[in-house]
């Protein structure tokens, strides 16, 4: 029963794509920015222009809520195993969020739970890292 729980609120807070690092009070200490890097897989029942729909969602929510993080997905690559050539998966993406290390807590609303609720749909989180990106490898507009 321990583990049924303990899978249930993991499974709850992958489904909430919120950067893990924001102004946590136990933050490590970062010399560049945090990056949120996150592999996510298309549903059969999402697509991924919903899914890129959400992205520009987040950063849009982000950027009217006067953070300056940076976000954006990029497509996979995959390589077919029966012809050998590299395509573009359509069931994967990454996603990336830069965030400056101490920026404030986010505080959700109705705009935030729309995006949220547009990822949950479209999309289910694979796997997250969370990382110290050097200042002179980050965002130009973070730096």
């Amino acid at each position: 029963m321990k583990v049924l729980s303990t899978l249930v609120a993991l499974a709850a807070l992958c489904a909430i794509p919120a950067p893990a690092i924001h102004a946590q009070s136990d933050e490590p200490a970062c010399d560049g920015v945090f990056n949120v890097l996150r592999l996510s897989e298309i549903t059969p029942t999402g697509s991924l222009d919903k899914f890129m729909s959400a992205v520009s969602a987040q950063q849009a929510w982000y950027s009217s809520h006067g953070y300056p993080d940076v976000i954006f997905a990029a497509k996979v690559t995959e390589r077919d195993p029966q012809t050998k050539k590299w395509g573009f998966s359509n069931t994967q993406v990454l996603t990336y969020h830069y965030t400056k290390a101490g920026t404030p807590p986010v505080k959700r609303d109705a705009a935030w739970d729309a995006y949220v609720k547009q990822y949950n749909e479209t999309s289910t989180i694979k796997e997250t890292h969370v990382n110290c990106v050097p200042a002179s490898a980050a965002p130009a507009s973070l730096k």
